[in-house]
């Protein structure tokens, strides 16, 4: 006698497994964008850092190439623009909030042209980082609305005399005494440039 087995029909699939499936596969895909977006943000932070650091440097002797040209070997003439040694006479116009003139701002090819294009000397490139360096100095005065050659002073210079005590040996009266010349101020505005990227460092001395 045969044995006949019943016969069961097929249950209707309602395709939970594979709407589950489709989730979990959406929620890893967003898991591993926020990871390497993550991973991405960490080496810009580091890599921003470290090129920091290592502007330190370049900026320093930048301020001291000033200095030189400034009080050392007197280079620069201090009432007169001289757009070849990287400097001017009076504060500039169009600076940014933050007082960075406006020949060292923008994009690389932006400023790039706007330095060359005002006479600036070519920049310095550093022999170990080969960062691009660039300098402009200028004396903190406001250009008076007067025919050259401009001549600064007190009255459009940000600079005081050195006090004078009311006392002395030479027994002249006070208006009988030389008048002592007003101490200049100069600005050191220092843009430091990563060859083939986007980043850029900017620093500023004063000088007196």
């Amino acid at each position: 006698m045969t044995r006949r087995h019943p016969f069961h029909f097929p249950q209707r699939q309602r395709g939970v497994a594979l709407f589950v499936a489709l989730i979990s596969m959406v929620l890893l895909s967003i898991a591993g964008i926020a990871l390497v977006r993550s991973v991405d943000t960490t080496s810009g932070v580091a890599g921003n850092i470290a090129f920091r650091m290592g502007s330190t440097g370049p900026v320093n002797q930048a301020v001291e190439d000033a200095i030189d040209k400034l009080f050392r070997s007197r280079t620069i003439l201090q009432n007169i623009d001289q757009a070849g040694l990287g400097y001017y006479a009076t504060l500039q116009l169009g600076e940014t909030n933050n007082g960075i003139p406006a020949v060292l701002t923008g994009d690389y090819n932006t400023m790039s042209a706007a330095y060359s294009g005002a006479g600036l000397p070519a920049a310095s490139v550093d022999a170990k980082t080969k960062m691009e360096v660039r300098a402009v100095i200028e004396r903190m005065c406001s250009k008076p609305a007067t025919p050259p050659p401009y001549i600064p002073t007190i009255a459009n210079c940000d600079t005081l005399p050195p006090k004078v005590s009311p006392g002395g040996t030479d027994n002249k009266p006070l208006d009988k005494r030389p008048t002592l010349p007003p101490i200049p101020n100069f600005r050191v505005t220092v843009r430091v440039d990563l060859p083939n990227s986007s980043t850029v460092s900017h620093a500023q001395a004063i000088l007196r």
